[in-house]
């Protein structure tokens, strides 16, 4: 893996096949005849994740999933088919897809890998910045830079446990409820004392738009779902939700987003 790391600005990627431009354009053809509302009930899509992909906010390639619903909101064959060349589903791009891969030596989950490792990195950087700027001391007392789950023990904040679960991307709304109860019962069986907060993190929008709606009223803790950007390389999101606790936002510190900001030298 270190070679693949090594050489990585001279390959290709194989999510190149995605042309972003043209998607959006498809989705403005898409929005002409019907209202975005609309596009949101026919297609199950939360209508912020409808909104991300509008403005390009969202990173990455959106799943197979989630061009199959917007292709059934759609009429016209030509337009289906064009939407399937422009997201890279479609028989020609898959093709190429594979060829890239082929070419360029990767392994199909490589880039899973990458970005768990990114995420790692990255929450690593903003405890530091926590520290230095804030005076908050912290300890891992569980997970290591390929887990899927943290412990954070921290002195002198405003909790002494933080929770983190990182999960890879879903694709279906069904598997996403799954391992939402899946984290917050493993969480529950740790059985922590003290204040505590517990996060889901995830490097997918859809997923992201999807866990907000899903408040865990049950837990004794803080909870919040935080959306990371791979590409950027920093959190971009924040959601907290309610619990049996007072909504508390900002904690450990004030926008803990902010300090995971990649450093400029």
């Amino acid at each position: 893996m270190s070679e693949f790391i090594s050489n990585s600005g001279t390959l290709i990627n194989p999510d190149s096949v995605y042309d972003q431009e043209r998607f959006i354009n498809i989705l403005q053809i898409i929005l002409q005849k019907k209202t975005q509302k609309e596009l949101s009930e026919q297609t199950g899509l939360n209508n912020a994740t409808i909104s991300r992909m509008l403005n390009g906010a969202r990173s990455g390639r959106p799943y197979k999933s989630t061009i199959d619903k917007i292709a059934k909101a759609i009429d016209d064959p030509e337009l289906i088919q064009e939407l399937y060349d422009a997201t890279g589903y479609s028989s020609k791009k898959i093709r190429e897809r594979k060829k890239i891969i082929a070419d360029n030596g990767f392994s199909l989950d490589l880039s899973t890998v990458q970005v768990h490792e990114k995420f790692f990195s990255t929450l690593m950087r903003g405890l530091s910045m926590m520290t230095s700027l804030h005076k908050i001391e912290w300890t891992i007392k569980s997970g290591t830079p390929r887990s899927y789950d943290y412990l954070i023990k921290l002195k002198e904040g405003n909790i002494d446990y933080w929770y983190i679960r990182y999960v890879d991307r879903i694709t279906s709304d069904e598997e996403r409820k799954k391992a939402l109860t899946a984290i917050y019962g493993e969480f529950a069986k740790l059985k922590l004392g003290g204040k505590i907060k517990v996060s889901c993190a995830t490097p997918s929008y859809e997923d992201y738009d999807y866990f907000v709606t899903i408040p865990p009223y049950q837990l004794n803790t803080n909870a919040s779902i935080i959306h990371f950007d791979s590409e950027l390389e920093r959190f971009a999101d924040e959601t907290f939700l309610e619990t049996a606790l007072p909504l508390k936002e900002n904690i450990p510190v004030k926008d803990f987003c902010n300090l995971t900001e990649p450093l400029i030298l």
